[in-house]
């Protein structure tokens, strides 16, 4: 199928299998984007009768849809395969069961940069019950304050605007790192290595819908904890630091992202951080408040 018309950005979304409300949701939260955006869909072998039916539907009346098989097998095959074909010079990546808001592009478009992030909110599998207080406080202050680039880009979270020819230097996902982490972690570090630029826009433009069916989060923990090594040592970081790095994510595998903070707050520990958490979330966020207001009485009185 040729290319469909111009666009300012394309939208990967690598298709296993979803089940068919939340697929038709996903990609026509890539469509109707404010401004011109490719859709790309990666299907695979295994993608069900009902979600190819989905997609045959939307493609049929949506020019700047495009539906592509696999090059080869794979979650991390899939998204590479949507990167080398994207008609734009800027792609980003979306997953089946999420969808996002209608400015997503538009608000990462205006920044000039290899990695555009504009960060998440979490809902539950309705779509429409927003989980507060699971996603913490997001700034490009906060990410330039991180030193090492494994803690940038454990911070960094969807949704991700890149340059596509950012990915294509780096050979886009590596697809022998396994499955967990490799499109929002390790690509993101692989990228930093490479001197990559980044902005950070906190506009909450992506939605993840937590939910206790299938995702690459709810796969074994072992598993993941496995790609999680496997990643740390493609980077170097020593073994001893291996281990408290993957002790430290392990506790969020194999459990949606709620079940993981109520086991968490269920510490004395855990529910110190969380209070902590809170309290300088607030306290940070009165900070930005009081500042606006002395920068609007300043304007109000004609100073400068």
């Amino acid at each position: 199928m040729a290319p469909g018309p111009p666009c300012d950005a394309t939208i990967v979304i690598p298709v296993l299998d979803q089940r068919e409300d939340w697929l038709r949701q996903c990609v026509e939260s890539a469509l109707g984007q404010t401004r011109p955006t490719e859709v790309l869909v990666v299907h695979s072998p295994r993608t069900g009768a009902a979600a190819h039916a989905v997609l045959a539907d939307l493609a049929r009346r949506h020019g700047n849809l495009r539906l592509l098989p696999e090059a080869r097998p794979g979650f991390a095959a899939a998204i590479n395969t949507g990167i080398a074909a994207a008609a734009c010079a800027r792609v980003g990546l979306l997953l089946s069961d999420d969808w996002l808001q209608p400015d997503a592009v538009a608000s990462c478009l205006p920044h000039d940069v290899d990695i555009v992030s504009t960060g998440c909110r979490v809902f539950l599998a309705d779509g429409v019950t927003e989980v507060p207080g699971m996603v913490p406080p997001y700034s490009q202050a906060r990410y330039e304050a991180l030193a090492e680039d494994h803690q940038r880009a454990d911070y960094l979270s969807h949704f991700f605007l890149f340059r596509r020819d950012a990915l294509l230097r780096v050979g886009g996902v590596d697809e022998d790192a396994g499955n967990s982490g490799v499109d929002d972690f390790d690509m993101i570090w692989t990228l930093l290595e490479h001197g990559a630029t980044v902005r950070v826009v906190p506009t909450r433009a992506y939605n993840y819908r937590d939910h206790d069916e299938a995702r690459a989060s709810l796969r074994d923990a072992d598993a993941q904890a496995a790609d999680m090594e496997r990643i740390l040592a493609k980077h170097g970081v020593p073994a001893d630091r291996r281990q408290a790095i993957v002790a430290r994510h392990r506790a969020w595998y194999g459990k949606t992202l709620r079940q993981a903070r109520a086991e968490a707050m269920a510490t004395p520990l855990g529910w110190a951080r969380e209070q902590w958490r809170l309290l300088t979330w607030r306290w940070r966020a009165a900070e930005a408040a009081d500042r606006w207001l002395r920068r609007a009485a300043r304007w109000w009185r004609g100073s400068p």
